[in-house]
């Protein structure tokens, strides 16, 4: 019987539903575990956050500022804005301003060190416009694990 699989997943073990494809799994003690390297996984999530077409998510953003090892308060001071706004934000209170969440996706991508092309594409890809309009999607986010393997 083999000990090792690849199946998709979802996981929620960063406060949201990211569906994991072709995720490398193992059986141990007769259950069946994600054999994955996790920081690679967000890292991976944190550039998909970044170049989502929809708005974020309180919970998605709330992920983003953990990574960042950001409090509310630096967090917020970085962008301007109350360390109250950050908790509504994060909280579904209040929908942040479309230009701030473009800020706040461009140092992510920033942090990332992505290459300018990629940061260039995903800043031509950004418009405030549609960021305003769009709804925030209750789907989760598709994640190709097979390359994160340990």
């Amino acid at each position: 019987m083999s000990k090792t699989k690849t199946d998709t997943f979802i996981y929620e073990g960063l406060g949201f539903p990211i569906r994991l494809i072709n995720v490398p799994m193992k059986k141990v003690f007769g259950k069946w575990a994600l054999d994955i390297n996790f920081n690679q996984l967000h890292l991976g999530i944190l550039l998909l956050l970044a170049k989502k077409s929809s708005p974020l998510s309180g919970k998605e953003l709330r992920f983003i500022r953990h990574y960042l090892e950001m409090s509310t308060h630096v967090f917020a001071k970085l962008f301007g804005v109350t360390h109250t706004a950050v908790l509504k934000w994060e909280n579904e209170e209040r929908k942040m301003a479309p230009g701030t969440e473009i800020c706040i996706r461009l140092y992510v991508l920033d942090h990332l060190k992505v290459t300018d092309k990629v940061f260039r594409k995903v800043y031509s890809e950004f418009k405030p416009a549609n960021i305003a309009k769009r709804p925030i999607e209750d789907i989760p986010l598709e994640f190709n694990a097979d390359k994160i393997a340990c």
